[in-house]
Order: structure tokens, then C-alpha cells, then sequence
């Protein structure tokens, strides 16, 4: 071996030791040639765990044809490029992944084995996923914002004696609802910054105050402090709930009664949403949508929480239960 083809074959193991993406060779039975460090950290698994073993212990059982088709195509000579999949971690974890395939020839020109290029793509899912939820998100409020502005309307006409003070409260509560927004809106964003911490009665008045006015006096919670983490989320639940009050609930109605009460029971945190109103046949029994979906996976995620929903003839119930750390700042 030449000088130069020594300084070379040391140029592509020093890439090869380096890369972030799995580097792999195999044979043309698929058992496993070569494993670098990547490969060690993306799959779980130490080299001298998979040195002349298969490579379809990486792969799922639903999937393990996948790898017979690559190894009938590199036969013949072709290459597989960006090719997205699910793979195994050593735990059983599944993964996506992007994998790149190509054959390895030996002096003759034939194909002997290949070598894989296989890139943790899950960060780019997720990403993926955010965006998805934002977007669904902002469509969801958009088409709220309507409903929403014409219950305000209906609201502020009859609280009103004159066109001045109609639009006095209207100004008011349209800028008390761009504030009550702007703090409910990037809880699902990712790296989003949070609000500070508040108490849980004050961060309620803030949500309530462009839909109700004044806060009704069924608000009853007890005097903790929200940590910064969790006020983004809360704010997004109460802000959901006060939309659909408007559109359908005691906040439509004008002579139903709303309470807020909340109650710790050990290591969680309850908070009972109780709407009392006379239903008619526009309020019938809504299904669960988009915002609920949104509400379950901002407690689910955020607060080790889950939301439920309990209708009746004479109004609605919905019991939230929290982690009363994750919730609270001295949790």
C-alpha cells in the first residue's frame, strides 16, 4: 500500500469514526461488517453486540422485508437514497429514520456487500409535528374568532344603555381578549417562553375578564402560585373553556351560573368547571374537537394531567386533575 493510499484509508476512517449519522457495512447477507460509534449511540447497541450478527435485529418485525427487497435491489447494483423508515433501539424503542444504501464492489466489479448511512431523523418528526399542531391550532382559532366576537357583541348589547358606553365595553373587552390570547396562544410552541409565575385565582381573572366582565362570584380557588411553566398551558385550557362558554355554555345564556373551585387531594390538583344553564336544541351535546384534543395533550404533556367532561340537562362539568408540583411553583 501506497503512502498516499494509507494517508487516504486513514482520511475516510477518521470520517467514518466522526460522523453523527450511523455508518454501517454488511455483507450481502445482511449480517453486519462494520458498526461505527454513530451507530453505537443512534442504536443502543456496542459494536461487539453486532459484529457478524444480522442487521434485522435493528429492524421491526413489520418491516423485515424491507430489508429483503434492499438486499434483491443492491444485486443488481442500485443504490437506495433518503429512504424514511422505523427502526429498533436495543431497549425496543422505535425510531424514524432515513437511510441511504449503497453497494459495496470489490476489484472485479461485483457486488460483494453494501454500505448504510442511517440518520436519527426524529428531531425533524417532531419538528414536523409542532409545526402541524400550530398550524391546525391557528386554524382552530381563526375560526373562532367570529363565534367569539359575536358573543361578545350580544354581551356588551346588553349590558349597554347608549352607543358610547356599548363601545366602551366592547373596546375593552376586545383589548382584554388580545391579551387573554396573546397568553394562551404559544402554549403548544416549542422552546415558547413563559409567563410568570401567578397566582391561580389572578391568571383566571385574566382569561375570564373579556368574556364575563367582571369575575363571577362561583370563582373559588384556593391561593397557590402557578409556576412559570404552567401558566402557558392553564391559560390555553381556560381560554378554551371560556370559548366554548361563550358559544354554547352559561356565557351564551346570560342567566346560567359559572364556578370555579379547586382542591388539592394529596399530590394532585383538582379544579372543578362547573356550567349551569338551561340547554336548547343549538346547545346540543358538542363533540370532542380539535381545542379539546389540544387541551388533553397541553395537561397530558405539561402537568401529568387529564381533562373530563360530564354533560347534564341543566349545564356541563368538566374536573381537571393536575400534578400539584408540576402545577405550582413550591410544588
Amino acid at each position: 500500500m501506497s503512502v498516499l493510499d494509507e494517508n487516504l484509508q486513514q482520511h475516510f476512517s477518521a470520517i467514518i469514526e466522526g460522523s453523527d449519522d450511523a455508518i454501517v457495512a454488511k455483507d450481502l447477507n445482511s449480517i453486519i461488517l462494520s458498526w461505527n460509534p454513530a451507530a453505537e449511540r443512534i442504536f443502543g447497541y456496542a459494536a461487539v453486540e453486532v459484529l457478524g450478527k444480522p442487521i434485522t435485529i435493528v429492524i421491526p418485525e413489520d418491516r423485515q422485508h424491507e430489508e429483503v427487497d434492499f438486499i434483491e435491489r443492491l444485486r443488481r447494483g442500485e443504490r437506495i437514497q433518503h429512504f424514511e423508515t422505523l427502526r429498533k433501539k436495543k431497549n425496543g424503542e422505535l425510531f424514524p429514520i432515513s437511510v441511504t444504501i449503497s453497494p459495496i464492489r470489490d476489484r472485479d466489479g461485483e457486488v460483494v456487500g453494501a454500505s448504510k448511512i442511517a440518520r436519527d431523523i426524529t428531531d425533524q418528526h417532531r419538528a414536523a409535528e409542532q409545526q402541524r399542531l400550530l398550524l391546525s391550532e391557528m386554524k382552530h382559532r381563526v375560526g373562532n374568532s367570529f363565534a367569539i366576537a359575536s358573543g361578545l357583541l350580544r354581551l356588551c348589547a346588553d349590558q349597554s344603555s347608549s352607543v358610547d358606553e356599548f363601545v366602551g365595553l366592547m373596546r375593552g373587552r376586545l383589548l382584554a381578549l388580545a391579551s387573554a390570547h396573546s397568553m394562551a396562544a404559544p402554549a403548544i410552541a416549542e422552546g415558547a417562553r413563559a409567563s410568570g409565575e401567578r397566582p391561580l385565582k389572578a391568571l383566571l381573572e385574566s382569561i375570564l375578564q373579556p368574556f364575563a366582565g367582571s369575575i363571577p362570584a362561583g370563582v373559588k380557588v384556593d391561593d397557590i402560585i402557578v409556576s412559570r411553566s404552567a401558566v402557558t398551558p392553564l391559560a390555553l385550557v381556560f381560554y378554551e373553556l371560556c370559548t366554548n362558554s361563550v358559544k354554547y355554555g352559561t356565557l351564551a345564556s346570560g342567566d346560567g351560573r359559572l364556578s370555579i373551585t379547586s382542591d388539592r387531594l394529596g399530590h394532585r390538583l383538582i379544579i372543578n368547571w362547573t356550567e349551569s344553564f338551561k340547554r336548547t336544541s343549538e346547545q346540543a351535546v358538542q363533540g370532542q374537537g380539535f381545542g379539546t384534543a389540544m387541551c388533553e395533550v397541553a395537561l397530558r404533556d405539561q402537568m401529568d394531567g387529564t381533562l373530563e367532561r360530564t354533560f347534564a340537562a341543566d349545564g356541563m362539568r368538566i374536573r381537571l386533575d393536575l400534578s400539584y408540583r408540576r402545577v405550582t411553583a413550591d410544588g
